[in-house]
């Protein structure tokens, strides 16, 4: 009978002594301004959306860190910028050739494009399960106890974008730099950024279609490329026809301004000084030339004085 009495007496003690502990349990958790809450069960999120103030996440029992958790996600957007370059400096070990392609030619060009997201509103059905969506397909990460407490997460939305739609647009801008002729047709194309058929546009569009397609939470706000550049060699060639074109030009003229001379004084003289230009070129690399020219007899003219 004392037996049973004790056993009785320890029971009520243990069970006074979790229960007191449970009912000693701080319970609110904190949700700061510029956040929301949302409160993981066991059993998954309970379908509600905790605005800033304090939340009752309920109480762990007597396991430790057992029980609900408060998953707070920032309500302000984000800023992703996505680069396009070769040797990314922030990375040393990777010496991957991620620049764009542009055209048939297939000319490589350094691109930088920002994209600002926002969360959707959660105060509408669709923003509400858009949120609740975020919640599954993000990455958290345990927040700082002395701040928030035991058994809360904390979300930072950008991993969602890169778990979920990074790889996707960063595929779809690559798709936009291909389709022009060349870098010079992109240049044109950010000239009209803004009217809806620019380069910057072009992305925007092509981000947001991928948004949709994965049914991702996040809204494109607004996408800016920067920092467009050709490769060098692709300035070099640019380079070298403009020159060519201008050599063309200027060898045009020569030969008009020549041909206008009906007495051939003008070729004349135009041979000579080439004559001599290349005797100078020979001479300056130290070599020794004999050139033969069988069209330079001098025309009718009395000799011009050397003074």
């Amino acid at each position: 009978m004392r037996k049973l009495s004790l056993i009785a007496a320890i029971a009520v003690a243990l069970a006074t002594f979790v229960g007191g502990y449970a009912f000693a349990e701080e319970t609110n958790r904190p949700v700061p301004p510029n956040m929301i809450g949302l409160i993981l069960t066991p059993t998954g999120f309970d379908g509600k959306i905790y605005e800033p103030g304090l939340v009752n996440i309920g109480s762990s029992g007597y396991l430790d860190d057992w029980g609900n958790r408060l998953l707070l996600i920032q309500r302000s957007g984000f800023q992703i910028k996505e680069q396009f370059i070769s040797n990314d400096p922030d990375h040393p070990n990777d010496h991957e050739d991620h620049r764009c392609i542009v055209g048939p030619k297939r000319q490589p060009m350094t691109l930088d494009v920002r994209l600002l997201f926002a969360l959707p509103d959660y105060k509408k059905p669709e923003g509400k399960e858009a949120i609740l969506r975020m919640g599954l397909l993000g990455n958290p990460e345990k927040a700082d106890e002395k701040r928030f407490g035991t058994r809360v997460l904390m979300l930072d939305a950008s991993t969602v974008y890169f778990q979920q739609v990074q790889q996707q647009v960063r595929g779809k801008i690559r798709d936009v730099c291909i389709h022009y002729a060349d870098i010079e047709a992109v240049y044109k194309a950010i000239e009209q950024d803004g009217t809806g058929h620019g380069f910057t546009d072009e992305i925007k569009t092509a981000v947001g279609t991928v948004l949709a397609e994965n049914h991702s939470p996040l809204f494109l706000v607004g996408a800016v490329a920067s920092n467009v550049k050709p490769d060098p060699s692709v300035v070099q060639a640019t380079a070298s026809a403009q020159a060519a074109e201008t050599l063309v030009v200027a060898m045009k003229k020569i030969d008009d301004f020549i041909k206008e001379d009906k007495t051939g004084t003008r070729a004349y003289i135009y041979k000579m000084m080439a004559l001599q230009a290349m005797t100078a070129k020979t001479g300056e690399k130290g070599g020794s030339n004999t050139f033969f020219m069988t069209d330079i007899g001098a025309p009718n003219v009395a000799p011009v004085p050397v003074r």
